[in-house]
């Protein structure tokens, strides 16, 4: 449905001179709900033809006398919070406070598009939005010549028209966010001129540098970029030496994502100047905690503990504590921690090395649960009758003590052997918390909440960074247990939130891709599984459950997650389809998340109010403040899993460059056009076999989701099991080419050697676009984690849902 724009400049003309709302404006042109959106898009157009203007939820005509300057106003709950705001943040609020949903879809010819740019080594590029995006289908393709003096990974403006070719291209008008700071390269010097030859693929280019007097021709160095008039140059930071370093790679990836390893003068002095233990007068005013036997559980190599837990018997039912690190009370609104906090949006989790939201000082400190010292805490107090139902929750902020340090192995040594004498003070709450937490899950599968459990990979490093060993990450009763709390606790503060009408930031997961579901359904019937054409949850989690211990599980069940949609952050509540949960958010990991910060601290907003909702002009402006919010940290998370997947991938290519011409057994666990994706069964990695490895006129019959081989009537499909050789691994294009155990040998692909030979790769695509090692799903609906552990746990079961 299409609005007349000269029936909507009109009507605004002869409405008063205060504005009117899009419902006051519709009711003028007598237009029905159907038409709100097409109206909404009529008046956006005004607004950026410079025709109209809009302000506190009014439009009004250009003529029209603006109101006074936001600056004149009084402070609300997110003022001054929209300095320096990231790109993501300043797209989605700009949209909300317009009434304007994203636009969704492939891209059309004369929008303009806010999104991420994505050069290719060829020069040419892809824009992909920051809002309504959803997939690479609404890409914006820039030929070449067309990115201006935008680098690889910043947000950018783009205008788009009709190529040649009668496709949507783009080209860019404004870089918004120059989100790529640092780079890493080869430091070279010939008479007088010096650069940096990049280690990122993307940068065609040598970046001119000054002359350092601390580099050596042919030493690796970092480099802070320089926006100049004349182009990109750089300054060198800091030297890191001749060698191949592995963690090089850690860096380079970190980079190209716009995340740094380092802190701003700024945000370091900021840091410095918060105390380095609890303060006689913060406690004023707080419950105090520090009797109740509160521990932490997590993995050996935690150093930042931002939850702690307590269970106990209350009659017939059970008290539930859980202490979040109280992040809030340090980092204010609008400061230099905070910028740079919501800048980052995440904690970004490598083999061995982390990239923290917030400096050590705080995510190792002050903020950390330390065993035996006081901390100040936000606490969700549930208690919960015999069957684990939630009968009420206290949320409030509190000073407590951590009474142990524990690790996931320590609780599940204790769980299993009680008899073993192992934490014998601290065994009985355990147990109950191990009691509780089985009810809890039990809950959850009733409401119809999907379970995956995929065995995740853990990379083992040597001392110089080289890969030890591909192990599957232990899970145990311990990660149940905590999981478990650290649900409920979200769920618990998601309600507090919904239940009283205050604006928060969710984290929700939409309904799954119909088309995408019932073609799992038809894959898994193919595999002698009963399903609907349209599984409800309960369905789907029975499914998984006869999966366990079947070849098809892991495949099967990645087929499923890829079927849903993505879990993220949004100030608008539609509920969390895996969880099966109406209301749901993030509360418990503030030192590694934005999310759960920004929640503290409108809980802390909300009481300073006395319990009264923000008036209806604060309201308007924290929604708009907090869908730019929501948009950041879902934009950073997917950036943050990015970067994971592919150094997951060049390890497990370096990993398996001694292996040449090994032979495994191996999962099929997917199929394209391209080839099989297969997962080696004793060293938990993923290659691929090309196509053209497997025979002649080999085809995809999408139908079955089978490779067919000519006429020899061989298939391969998901689930199917085979012998398979390594013929080649290149950790430079992160991919491990596999061959069937029975092919010959081709000339070029593998080595006659064993061991420690070196294959030369056929020609490949550039890096991070090859297919990944140890494979981790996106946030979906069986990856959330409460918390974001250093040991990679951190979307189980509540963090990527």
């Amino acid at each position: 449905m299409k609005v007349d724009l000269e029936a909507v400049s009109r009507a605004l003309r002869e409405m008063r001179s205060s504005g009117a709302t899009v419902e006051q404006i519709a009711g003028r042109l007598r237009l029905g709900p159907a038409a709100r959106t097409a109206l909404r898009n009529a008046l956006q157009t005004l607004v950026r033809e410079g025709a109209a203007t809009y302000h506190g939820k009014r439009y009004r005509p250009q003529q029209a006398r603006e109101p006074p300057a936001e600056k004149t106003r009084p402070e609300g709950p997110s003022q001054g919070r929209r300095r320096t705001m990231p790109a993501a943040l300043l797209v989605a609020q700009s949209q909300r406070r317009a009434g304007t949903a994203p636009e969704s879809g492939p891209p059309q010819p004369g929008h303009e598009i806010v999104g991420t740019l994505h050069l290719k080594t060829e020069g040419y590029g892809f824009v992909s939005p920051l809002a309504g995006g959803g997939g690479r289908e609404n890409d914006v393709f820039l030929p070449p010549g067309r990115s201006q003096d935008a680098l690889d990974g910043d947000v950018v403006r783009v205008r788009t028209s009709r190529g040649r070719d009668g496709r949507t291209v783009g080209e860019v008008v404004e870089v918004v966010e120059r989100r790529r700071q640092l780079l890493l390269g080869r430091y070279r010097v010939q008479a007088k001129s010096t650069w940096v030859e990049p280690h990122d693929r993307t940068f065609v280019d040598p970046i001119p540098v000054r002359r350092d007097p601390r580099a050596q021709d042919g030493e690796f160095v970092k480099v802070r970029l320089l926006r100049e008039p004349g182009g990109v140059a750089g300054e060198v930071i800091a030297r890191l030496g001749t060698s191949g370093d592995p963690r090089f790679e850690i860096l380079a990836s970190a980079y190209a994502e716009g995340f740094s390893d380092e802190f701003d003068r700024a945000t370091l002095l900021a840091a410095e100047s918060v105390p380095d233990h609890v303060l006689r007068e913060e406690i004023a005013g707080r419950r105090d905690l520090r009797n109740l036997p509160l521990v932490t559980i997590d993995g050996e190599d935690a150093r930042d503990f931002d939850d702690a837990v307590h269970v106990s018997r209350v009659g017939n039912g059970y008290r539930m504590v859980v202490a979040i690190a109280d992040v809030a009370h340090y980092v204010k609104p609008g400061g230099a921690l905070d910028r740079e906090a919501l800048r980052r949006a995440t904690s970004v989790y490598f083999p061995g090395t982390v990239l923290p939201m917030l400096p050590e000082r705080l995510s190792n400190g002050i903020c950390s649960l330390n065993p035996d010292v006081d901390r100040l805490c936000m606490v969700c107090d549930l208690a919960l009758d015999g069957e684990g139902r939630a009968l009420h929750a206290d949320i409030y902020e509190a000073v407590m003590r951590s009474h142990a340090r524990l690790t996931y192995t320590q609780v599940a040594s204790a769980l299993e052997n009680p008899n073993a004498g192992e934490l014998p003070d601290l065994l009985p709450d355990l147990q109950l918390g191990h009691q509780l937490s089985k009810k809890l899950t039990q809950r959850r599968r009733e409401r119809g909440s999907i379970d995956f459990d995929l065995p995740e990979a853990k990379i083992v490093l040597a001392e110089d960074g080289t890969v030890s060993e591909i192990v599957r990450r232990p899970r145990n009763d311990a990660h149940r247990l905590v999981e478990e709390l650290m649900l409920a606790a979200n769920e618990a503060v998601a309600r507090f939130f919904d239940a009283r009408g205050l604006p928060t930031v969710y984290r929700i997961h939409d309904q799954p891709d119909e088309e995408k579901l019932e073609a799992f359904a038809e894959l898994a019937r193919t595999h002698g599984f009963e399903l609907p054409e349209k599984p409800s949850p309960a369905e789907l989690n029975a499914l998984l459950q006869k999966l366990e211990g079947k070849p098809q599980q892991k495949a099967l069940n990645a087929l499923l997650l890829r079927a849903m949609m993505q879990a993220q952050y949004s100030p608008d509540n539609i509920g969390h389809f895996g969880l099966a949960a109406p209301t749901y958010l993030h509360f418990t990991s503030p030192i590694r998340r934005y999310p759960d910060l920004m929640v503290h601290r409108l809980l802390k907003e909300h009481w300073a109010r006395g319990g009264q909702p923000p008036r209806e002009s604060e309201r308007d402006e924290l929604e708009a403040f907090l869908a730019g919010v929501a948009a950041q940290c879902s934009d950073r998370e997917r950036a943050a899993m990015k970067v994971e997947r592919d150094i997951d991938a060049y390890y497990a290519a370096m990993y398996m460059q001694d292996k040449v011409s090994e032979e495994y057994e191996a999962v099929v666990s997917g199929v394209t056009e391209r080839g099989l994706y297969c997962e080696l069964a004793e060293v938990f990695v993923e290659g691929m076999i090309p196509a053209e490895e497997l025979g002649d006129s080999v085809e995809l019959d999408e139908e079955l989701h089978r490779l067919r081989v000519g006429t020899s009537g061989t298939s391969y499909g998901v689930g199917d099991t085979l012998r398979v050789r390594v013929a080649a691994a290149d950790p430079v294009r992160r991919r491990i080419t596999l061959v069937p155990a029975s092919a010959p040998r081709r000339e070029g692909l593998e080595p006659d050697g064993g061991k420690g030979s070196t294959a030369r790769q056929p020609a490949a695509k550039p890096r991070r676009q090859a297919p990944p090692g140890p494979r981790r799903p996106r946030p979906g609906p069986g990856r959330e984690s409460p918390r974001g552990r250093p040991d990679r746990r951190k979307r189980r079961r509540d963090g990527g849902r």
